[in-house]
């Protein structure tokens, strides 16, 4: 068994309390898509910590506290006739007691109207993630995406052209 200042050995056992901690976070990751999905944004700005930092800039989003970003998540997300969030591949390594690091492979299948057209517009990323625990819940403390693909018909190639503005000395966004 490891505790939080041991080096994380991968496959080790962990104890009950800590298996508990696993779940917490990895239900954050869940609620978060379905929050997303519902276009829930007061459940999905609980799901942070109030003065979080959120980071959706690789996708073409903004950046900000969880409050400004769910703000922003309502005209957004209004471009899409659907969302479909799964997330899935889940790490996480403890850095104390009562703070995690994490990162998780979310796959987001989105239907929009654009030019007149229905299309699919799919993202393949992953959140690499800060957690504080909260008396009995966990909540993120910091999220990133780090999108790799966009994949779609002309918004794809539209939201891939901003992404992969060669100005911003950022790795290519692939589609």
């Amino acid at each position: 068994m490891t505790t939080d200042s041991e080096a994380y050995v991968d496959g080790a056992v962990h104890d009950a309390g800590r298996l508990a901690d696993i779940a917490a976070i990895e239900d954050l990751a869940i609620s978060y898509a379905y929050a997303v999905d519902d276009r829930d944004w007061s459940r999905w700005e609980a799901l942070f910590l109030p003065d979080g930092v959120v980071d959706y800039t690789r996708a073409g989003g903004i950046k900000g506290t969880p409050s400004e970003v769910a703000e922003w998540m309502v005209g957004a997300m209004a471009t899409f006739a659907f969302c479909l969030h799964t997330t899935a591949t889940h790490e996480i390594r403890f850095t104390g007691p009562d703070a995690a690091v994490g990162r998780v492979h979310v796959f987001n299948r989105n239907g929009v109207e654009w030019q007149g057209h229905l299309e699919l517009f799919d993202v393949g990323a992953w959140y690499v993630d800060a957690y504080v625990r909260l008396e009995d819940s966990w909540r993120i403390a910091s999220r990133i995406e780090h999108t790799m693909y966009m994949t779609g018909g002309s918004f794809s190639d539209m939201v891939r052209s901003m992404v992969n503005d060669p100005s911003s000395g950022l790795p290519r966004v692939f589609g």
